[in-house]
């Protein structure tokens, strides 16, 4: 019972962390807790890709698709408080105007928006929208599933290696090895997310190379922050989801 306890913690931990979805008190916080969290990413992007994916098909029913679309994106950031879209602009922003990682740190803590940030952020969620409105329905909401699921757990991957910078910040207490349950709890939201794109008919081609696509943006994203500021901040790491994410869906988009 004490593991069952840790363990509803951890999930309703992780949920608070990355939407604004209340938990009440579901929530109590142990820093032996807190720096688990990263092993439940994938599956609460499992849990709010489903969201997604419902809330597409409700609005479909009544609206054309793209306007669908655009409606989902919208109660999606809300849902998400932003966080990664947040975090996109400000990456953009401090790798765009940083010509020293110190200044770049510096720029990313600012809490005002630059052109790069809204340049990435228009960018990014226009590719989002034009991608779900060209594609069939079920392979929509099929791809918001793989979409939100990889993005997360690309995050909990990038933690894990152990490379957070600021003392105080989103990720403090967050960059440790995710282990092998954290590893397993990942890989079986991931299954689970490429299940429901099967049972969805995305075509395991698209579902392949998306997660290819998305796999290589993210990584080549990582390493040039890191090497632009010598580790990550809750900032990359948030681009990195956007970045994951956004390309997820331009690969299933490619396989049409």
């Amino acid at each position: 019972m004490p593991r069952l306890r840790d363990m509803a913690a951890e999930i309703a931990l992780a949920l608070q962390f990355l939407s604004r979805i209340p938990v009440g008190g579901a929530a109590p916080y142990t820093p032996e807790r807190w720096a688990r969290i990263p092993c439940w990413f994938g599956l609460v992007g499992l849990g709010l890709g489903g969201v997604a994916a419902a809330l597409l098909w409700t609005g479909a029913q009544v609206f054309p698709q793209p306007v669908a679309v655009i409606l989902t994106l919208g109660l999606m950031l809300l849902l998400t408080g932003a966080l990664h879209e947040d975090g996109l602009a400000d990456a953009a922003d401090g790798m765009g105007g940083g010509r020293t990682p110190d200044r770049a740190l510096e720029i990313m803590r600012d809490s005002r928006i630059g052109s790069y940030g809204v340049l990435a952020l228009v960018v990014a969620l226009g590719l989002q929208t034009v991608c779900l409105a060209l594609l069939p329905l079920p392979w929509a909401m099929g791809a918001l599933v793989l979409a939100h699921a990889f993005s997360r757990a690309i995050m909990a991957l990038a933690l894990g290696q152990g490379r957070y910078l600021r003392p105080r910040g989103a990720g403090t207490g967050l960059d440790r090895p995710l282990g092998a349950r954290g590893l397993a709890l990942t890989g079986a939201a991931l299954l689970a997310a490429i299940g429901f794109g099967v049972a969805l008919a995305l075509p395991v081609g698209a579902i392949l190379v998306a997660l290819s696509i998305s796999s290589v943006a993210s990584a080549v994203w990582l390493r040039f922050a890191r090497n632009k500021i010598a580790g990550d901040t809750g900032d990359t790491l948030g681009a990195a989801q956007v970045i994951a994410a956004t390309a997820c869906l331009i690969g299933v988009v490619a396989w049409v």
